[in-house]
């Protein structure tokens, strides 16, 4: 995965914007309501992405629950792909709802491109 700053857009039952650094396999990023940070590969034949992140909520929601769950702590286990302008990953909240994680390449780390 290319290292840089990505638009992000986590899409369920609402759809929540952040942002997002991917540095070296290392992937951080939030929104308005969760932090996550965990690893990103992505296989050299295929373009095949697979990350793996622990969300955590650092300020309380005006909804009742996030992809039907309460749980503020949690990790997750997403697969996909790399798209023309970053990556599309797709997994499973722990109440079993579909969880889809959109990134948009923004810039490189120390803004040279």
């Amino acid at each position: 995965m290319d290292n840089g700053f990505y638009a992000t857009l986590v899409e369920g039952s609402t759809a929540k914007a952040g942002i997002t650094v991917i540095e070296d396999n290392r992937i951080r990023g939030g929104d308005d309501e969760f932090l996550y940070s965990g690893t990103i590969t992505t296989e050299t034949a295929g373009g095949n992405v697979v990350a793996s992140l622990r969300f955590r909520s650092y300020s309380a929601s005006d909804e009742s629950d996030f992809f039907g769950f309460t749980e503020r702590d949690f990790e997750l286990s997403l697969s996909g792909e790399k798209t023309e302008e970053g990556f599309r990953v797709t997994g499973y909240s722990p109440s079993g709802r579909e969880m889809v994680i959109l990134g948009k390449r923004l810039s490189a780390i120390d803004f040279s491109d």
